[in-house]
């Protein structure tokens, strides 16, 4: 009877000690590719500051090369307001903000803007720019938030799947969009990236004196309609496959990695095929 307690009492113990030792590993072993990714974002969702660099890049098929290549860091603070800055070859900038959420003072050696960076802040769920509509890059910007793009990801339908290759301290998860939400998706933040630089081009035309002011809106609106309809046109007929990959801490299940690839293949105007592909890849870090 004596021995029997004993070693019931021993597996309580073991049991308990397995269950509750941190970073063991063996629970998250159990978990669901989705459960991983929910836990990661609710554990990015809960912290009141982090920074992040990352870089951006477009390929196209035609030469297999990379085009508009750019490195950006960013840093949330007080959990809601986010600050990106952009780092364009040859100049560094800090990550600084200044009344209206815009560093207009960041130049280079010969006086020329060597980055842009812009304030974004969240509001009941969503991500909105503190800078004002006619600033350059403002739409840009907002495509590489990593944490909107989390949020957005979980609300998009996808197939999350784990990557080979984890090791002990990481799980990748390879998380790819349903085909007609990545459409979905690439068209509105295509269209947010047109609104804003026609915003920045109207308000240029709105400082120009005399008659000729109303000609030149008046031709700005047309390229603007005549650039979107054939945007819309391209996208009606594209298709668009979008795969992220995530590499999240075992032990946290905080994110430390976010890379993804958007490729869209389409017809010109012309009707001649292209292929094309967003890259982006972000590293995170100083989680506080």
């Amino acid at each position: 009877m004596l021995n029997r307690r004993y070693v019931r009492g021993l597996l309580l113990i073991l049991s308990i000690v397995v269950v509750c030792a941190p970073g063991c590993g063996l629970l998250q072993q159990n978990q669901s590719p989705e459960e991983l990714f929910s836990r990661a974002l609710s554990g990015i969702a809960g912290k009141e500051t982090l920074s992040f660099d990352g870089e951006a890049g477009l390929r196209r098929e035609s030469s297999g090369l990379f085009e508009n290549q750019f490195k950006f860091e960013g840093k949330l603070e007080n959990h809601d307001r986010l600050t990106l800055q952009t780092r364009l070859p040859g100049a560094v900038t800090p990550v600084g903000t200044g009344s209206n959420g815009v560093n207009a003072a960041a130049v280079n050696n010969n006086g020329q803007p060597s980055g842009f960076s812009a304030s974004f802040e969240r509001k009941q769920g969503q991500w909105m720019a503190l800078t004002a509509e006619h600033e350059p890059l403002r739409g840009s910007l907002s495509r590489f938030n990593p944490i909107a793009q989390m949020e957005s990801i979980d609300r998009l339908n996808k197939t999350i799947k784990s990557e080979y290759g984890s090791g002990r301290r990481t799980k990748i998860l390879r998380i790819e969009l349903a085909p007609k939400d990545a459409k979905t998706w690439a068209l509105a933040q295509l269209q947010d990236e047109m609104n804003a630089i026609r915003a920045e081009y109207m308000h240029k035309a709105s400082n120009v004196k005399g008659a000729s002011q109303e000609k030149l809106e008046k031709d700005l609106n047309k390229v603007w309609e005549q650039g979107e309809a054939s945007m819309e046109q391209m996208m009606k007929q594209a298709d668009v496959q979008t795969v992220y990959h995530l590499t999240v801490d075992r032990k946290t299940s905080l994110p430390l990695r976010l890379s993804s690839e958007s490729q869209v293949d389409y017809k010109d105007m012309n009707n001649k095929s292209n292929k094309e592909a967003l890259v982006t890849d972000v590293n995170f870090r100083s989680y506080k």
